[in-house]
């Protein structure tokens, strides 16, 4: 694993004017406590949409449900990115993970899962991306994490994967960052209907036994049937011996056979 692979945001710059994606060049740091938190001080003093902060490692990295994300210095691509006028902010963390999917597609090949609502796996259900989407004011940040240059025994647990393991290459960032930039812009932009059937066909929590944990401590099991218009998950639970269809907008969603 290289020590400090950086992005250059010049290319990054170059690479996204290649594309016709018309959003600036990326602010890189070395370090940084938290990209979300760069970005929602940003949000503040009125940046644009497309303002991405990436850094090389992130010392207080956050996921979701205030989880910490490891960050470690090389050993991925830590991004947030600021979009403004998006009316269903519900529907961004599903339309993230299909950037995230279109950018393994492009770059290696590979033909990657998601776990409701934006956890990127690959086939044995290892974890390689997460997504932390944050409302901050009039603008959404999309923080994506993606594991790129881990090796297996550098892996954080036991349930991650990585760029690298999968398709046995280590691409470069500010490539990496240009193509994800410019698919999240894309999904962004796109028809949600559409959308929606792309992401029912990768998502392997529809269809799955799964153990729901919402946030205030209750738990319930079920089947995953499907995702609703606003991006929600529908589980037909389990309650007493009867089954009612509950819709799930956060929470933690377990895999019968998944763990992570």
């Amino acid at each position: 694993m290289d020590a400090q692979p950086r992005v250059d945001p010049d290319r990054v710059a170059e690479l996204l004017r290649q594309r016709s994606c018309p959003w600036p060049a990326p602010h890189y740091a070395d370090s940084t406590e938290s990209t979300n938190a760069d970005a929602a001080a940003a949000v503040a003093h009125g940046a644009a949409s497309g303002t991405c902060f990436v850094a090389g490692e992130q010392t207080a990295g956050r996921g979701r449900h205030g989880r910490t994300w490891i960050s470690d210095p090389g050993a991925g691509l830590w991004s947030s990115t600021i979009v403004r006028d998006i009316p269903t902010p519900s529907r961004v963390p599903l339309m993230a993970a299909l950037a995230v999917l279109d950018t393994a597609r492009e770059l290696a090949g590979l033909e990657l899962g998601i776990k409701w609502p934006n956890d990127v796996l690959n086939g044995d259900g290892r974890k390689m991306a997460g997504i932390l989407v944050e409302v901050e004011g009039d603008a959404v940040i999309i923080g994506i994490g993606i594991n790129v240059d881990y090796e297996p025994r550098q892996l954080p647990h036991e349930h991650a994967t990585s760029w690298f393991i999968e398709s046995g290459a280590h691409p470069e960032r500010s490539e990496l960052l240009a193509v994800l930039l410019t698919h999240l812009r894309a999904r962004l932009s796109q028809d949600w209907d559409r959308a929606l059937v792309d992401y029912r066909a990768v998502c392997r929590t529809i269809g799955a036994v799964v153990r729901v944990v919402l946030p205030g401590g209750e738990e319930f099991t079920g089947t995953a049937i499907d995702v609703d218009q606003s991006g929600h998950l529908l589980v037909d639970a389990e309650d007493g011996g009867r089954k009612s269809v509950r819709t799930v907008v956060a929470g933690d969603v377990i895999h019968a056979t998944i763990a992570t």
